[in-house]
This record gives structure tokens, C-alpha cells and sequence, in this order.
């Protein structure tokens, strides 16, 4: 909610979602809902993302030319693969976030069923980073963040086209905090 009184202040409207997942990610129990032919809770985290911008550009007084997604920890790797699946948005802010990494577990062999591939490249962000340009690609991470570590994140970021831009901040904290406050509104003027 910090995130969103921000929004608020600059004068922007959002709709906060609750994660059906409560911050937990159980991928072992979506691939084998994804393998007995069920939707992922992960999937349906990605539509209620993008439910909640045609909700949002639903409302009178926005302007439904622009829309853009943001996120927090697993929050923002929906926001990443929204983004990507919505043409009509105009960039993603992700904070405290990095992509799982499938494309090592795949080279390495630790990864080489076919369904499985498919399902663990259905919901990592890094597989959709190449369809956000034109439009913008920002990360936001602490580089004391200890739930997901700062190399993680220039991972996922070196795998994103231009346009983007990665700032940092050095709290110890994982998640949105004031310290990120002035790239927040920064990106925000220049993505609308």
C-alpha cells in the first residue's frame, strides 16, 4: 500500500492487487496444475494484472492511452509479463525483483522435460522481456536486498532491450521504500 499512497501523491490512480499467492510462490504445485491441464496461480496473477488496467482504464477521468504496470517482488515479475501481453501499456517499473533463472536450469540439463520447459518459461519474466521495447523497462532494487539478491536482478536486467534503466538504492530493505521515491517519479513523467 506504501507504494500506492506514492501513486496517489503524484497525482496518479492505481489499483493495488492482493496476490492470490500471499507473496509465497509454490511453483511445484503449479506445474503440476499446469501438467494436469489446470490454470497456475501464477497465470491467473498475470490476468488479474492485466484485468485490473482494463478496470483502470475503465474509470472516467483516466486516460486509457496511459497505463502503466509496477511491482514489487513477485508482484513485479507479473508486472514484467503484463506489460509485455498489453500492448497498449507504456512501460513497467519492477521493484525487488529478478526473473527464475529457466534458460541456465535448460543449458545446465537440470531442466529437460518438454511440458516442464514450457511451463517454467510460461512464468519467468526474463522469457518476456523481449517484447516490452518500444516502450520502457525499469528496475528498482536495493543492493541490500536479502530475499532477492542484487545479482539476480542485473541478470534479469542485462536480458532486457533498450529501452530501460536500473536504479539502485541502499537500504536493507526488499521491496518499495521512500529511497526509491525520485526514479519512481522520474520514470513515470517520461513514460506518460
Amino acid at each position: 500500500q506504501g507504494l500506492a499512497k506514492y501513486l496517489c501523491s503524484l497525482g496518479y490512480a492505481s489499483i493495488a492487487i492482493d496476490q492470490r499467492n500471499l507473496g509465497v510462490v509454490d511453483i511445484q504445485g503449479d506445474l503440476q496444475m499446469f501438467l494436469n491441464g489446470e490454470e497456475p496461480t501464477e497465470h491467473k496473477m498475470v490476468h488479474d494484472a492485466l484485468a485490473a488496467a482494463a478496470v483502470l482504464r475503465a474509470q472516467p477521468g483516466i486516460d486509457a492511452e496511459r497505463i502503466v504496470y509496477a511491482g514489487e517482488s513477485n508482484g513485479a515479475r507479473f508486472a514484467i509479463i503484463a506489460c509485455a501481453l498489453d500492448p497498449e501499456a507504456r512501460g513497467v517499473i519492477a521493484i525487488s525483483t529478478c526473473g527464475y533463472g529457466i534458460e541456465d536450469a535448460i543449458a545446465s540439463g537440470r531442466l529437460n522435460d518438454p511440458e516442464e520447459i514450457r511451463f517454467y518459461r510460461s512464468i519467468d519474466p526474463d522469457t518476456y522481456l523481449d517484447k516490452i521495447p518500444p516502450r520502457k523497462f525499469v528496475m528498482i532494487h536495493s543492493l541490500n536486498d536479502t530475499v532477492i539478491h542484487y545479482e539476480n536482478a542485473l541478470r534479469t536486467y542485462a536480458k532486457g532491450d533498450k529501452p530501460k534503466e536500473l536504479h539502485t538504492v541502499g537500504t536493507a530493505t526488499h521491496g518499495y521504500c521512500k529511497e526509491m521515491d525520485a526514479f519512481i517519479k522520474t520514470e513515470l513523467e517520461e513514460m506518460l
